[in-house]
């Protein structure tokens, strides 16, 4: 079997569950399932050739991929892609990192990989826990480092080039789903045909990461969650989200210049 012709990377609680199920709704577009292959971060002594095995496009089929939110996050990970994908595109959806942060820190206490109570603990005690990991980049706790996407971006763009990245920012998949999509198959040279028919279909909660209602349009509207993120927990204290915003300024300023974006409403 062929090796994916594109990755969504990251970054995690961003809509790549949702970007992932859009395209996979596209007859000329393979999307694996399970969605996270988790390939180049934790199963690459598997082998190249079990990871071939997990792709199995139909030959009318223009591009196939899958969606591991950890690979853009992780310096290995980024190593291992490039190398053994000379020729795949990669896309990231990036979300305000604050809120991402958040949206991180209950996913895991649902999960129950969290046992801090407080978001403003797990914030203080996330310098220890990623200088606890010998690569300084742990799967659980790394609330904020994970929303510093410069590094990560650059360091992917130095190994593949910046033309095989297409970056996606969360509020525009919020705001314009279907935009967003036919942007995705420009960029990855897939017909844009099917994509009216194309269902945006709701996450049910924010702890049950890739399950879809199939009937959204059922759901009283006072109950339904963000599509995008499936966020669905207590409100940050605007005091914490001002603190927290602060310290990513400079970040996001430079990430702004990096994409030619305006990210005001970040700040």
């Amino acid at each position: 079997m062929p090796l994916p012709t594109f990755i969504i990377v990251g970054a995690q609680k961003s809509g790549t569950t949702t970007l992932h199920d859009l395209l996979g709704q596209l007859p000329q577009v393979w999307v694996s399932d399970p969605k996270e292959l988790h390939f180049f971060d934790k199963h690459h002594g598997r082998g190249l050739s079990w990871y071939e095995e997990q792709f199995i496009p139909s030959p009318d089929q223009q591009a196939w991929g899958e969606s591991t939110p950890f690979y853009l996050y992780k310096d290995r990970a980024r190593r291992a892609m490039a190398e053994a994908l000379p020729s795949a595109s990669f896309i990231a959806v990036l979300r305000e990192p604050v809120s991402r942060a958040y949206s991180h820190y209950w996913f895991s206490r649902s999960k129950g990989a969290e046992q801090l109570e407080t978001f403003a603990e797990a914030i203080e005690a996330e310098p220890r826990r990623l200088g606890a990991k010998r690569d300084g980049q742990p799967a659980m706790g790394s609330y904020l480092d994970r929303g510093r996407y410069l590094r990560q971006l650059g360091d992917l763009a130095d190994r593949v080039g910046r033309d095989r990245i297409l970056v996606h920012l969360t509020d525009d998949l919020r705001a314009d789903p279907l935009g967003v999509l036919r942007g995705t198959c420009r960029f990855l040279g897939v017909d844009e045909k099917g994509v009216g028919d194309v269902q945006v279909r709701e996450r049910n909660t924010f702890g049950n990461r890739t399950v879809n209602s199939e009937r959204a349009g059922d759901t009283p509207p006072e109950r339904r969650l963000d599509v995008v993120s499936g966020d669905d927990y207590p409100p940050m204290d605007p005091d914490l989200r001002r603190e927290l915003r602060a310290r990513f300024r400079d970040d996001n300023t430079e990430l702004a210049s990096w994409l030619g974006r305006d990210l005001s409403s970040w700040m």
